[in-house]
């Protein structure tokens, strides 16, 4: 008898200590994920917050993969992330819901995920090849994933995927607890980041034409002044104003005067350089910003802009054809010739000379180019 209750004691010893483990493995795994979530909460714009999802959680966690899968019906998230997608084999984006939905959908019908709405799924852990072909993995040699919808407001807004080489890491029978926390976290944040943004951006766009407004552009002009001063790098502003545009909007109607204005800004937008800034500053008025150009080359291109605008054809409501003209000012700064000017001293006195330029080429006949001297601060 005693040797029994020996073996039960040990038995009992070793559950306990099992047990023990256990709790402090989980505590462990518990403290990663609430610093990989905080880290998540730290991101302050949504390029920073793809980074985090896909690169920060594989050294962090120490996974083989991973995939998120984003609805994006506005491509606002693509505009967000710019021309060159950062982590593109590892993004995706679907434009219809319904199709968003669909591979969920047929693995519910085949018995292989929880039935419900989109709106209500949890993660699901599995190394079957429908599962790992739902994360985009069948090629890259994955044998377990978790897949984390990301739901907002009852709606499926995108999936995040984990993988790894080894089958047994994402096996169904491991509690999901911390994964739907985590997964929560990830939709609140690419939700928030989002609309951050967006609301950012539409701060800094006119509406009409989608290009900068006067406040975006006044803020890079500001920047660039500051670079051009640091690289010692000649810059150059464009102020183009409309000819006769009022009689325009009198004639044909607001309709047309709006179309007018973005086929303006279009045609503008293609002449310009990556680094160039246009903006929309009044009803008629564009202003563009040229980094490292010089007078002469600021002349070029306004006389550019000139003869494309000459030769844009715009159709009235009635389909006939609107053409216009416009006037066009330039001032180039070059920086280091005084000590005493800031930022806002250039900034108000290129303004002021390309202003002062516009109105010479309305002088002198419209559907002109004119420069104008910038005018230095005197040495005090």
């Amino acid at each position: 008898m005693r040797h029994d209750l020996f073996q039960e004691n040990q038995h009992l010893k070793n559950q306990l200590r099992e047990l023990i483990d256990s709790v402090g493995s989980y505590r462990g795994t518990q403290r990663r994920f609430e610093n990989f979530e905080l880290k998540l909460l730290e991101c302050q714009n949504f390029k920073t917050l793809i980074d985090c999802l896909i690169e920060t959680i594989i050294t962090d966690f120490n996974l083989d993969n991973v995939s998120l899968t984003l609805f994006d019906p506005n491509h606002i998230a693509r505009e967000m992330l710019g021309s060159l997608l950062p982590h593109q084999q590892h993004l995706s984006f679907v434009d219809v819901y319904q199709n968003l939905c669909l591979p969920f959908r047929e693995l519910q019908a085949s018995n292989s995920w929880p039935g419900g709405s989109p709106g209500s799924m949890r993660p699901q852990l599995s190394s079957s090849l429908a599962y790992i072909k739902l994360a985009g993995f069948e090629s890259t040699g994955v044998k377990s994933v978790a897949i984390l919808p990301l739901i907002r407001e009852n709606l499926l807004i995108g999936y995040f995927c984990l993988g790894s080489y080894t089958k047994k890491r994402f096996s169904p029978d491991l509690a999901i607890q911390l994964l739907s926390h985590l997964s929560a976290v990830i939709a609140v944040c690419l939700e928030n980041t989002l609309s951050r943004e967006q609301l950012h951006q539409l701060s800094q766009i006119d509406m009409l034409t989608r290009v900068k407004n006067r406040r975006a552009f006044d803020k890079d002009l500001r920047r660039e002044i500051a670079r051009s001063e640091r690289d010692k790098l000649p810059l150059s502003c464009l102020f183009a104003d409309l000819d006769y545009f009022k009689i325009i909007n009198d004639t044909y109607g607001h309709p047309t005067g709006d179309r007018t204005l973005k086929a303006v800004a279009s045609s503008i937008q293609e002449l310009l350089r990556e680094t160039d800034v246009l903006a929309r500053i009044g009803g008629e008025e564009f202003t563009v910003l040229l980094p490292n150009t010089e007078s002469e080359k600021a002349r070029d291109i306004a006389e550019r802009i000139r003869h494309k605008i000459e030769h844009i054809e715009i159709p009235d409501d009635k389909e006939q054809i609107v053409r216009l003209t416009t006037s066009i000012g330039y001032a180039s700064w070059a920086p280091g010739m005084l000590s005493n000017e800031t930022v806002d001293d250039v900034h108000r006195r290129l303004m002021s000379a390309a202003d002062r330029a516009v109105y010479k080429a309305k002088e002198s006949g419209r559907n002109r180019v004119r420069g104008e001297q910038y005018s230095q601060l005197r040495d005090s």
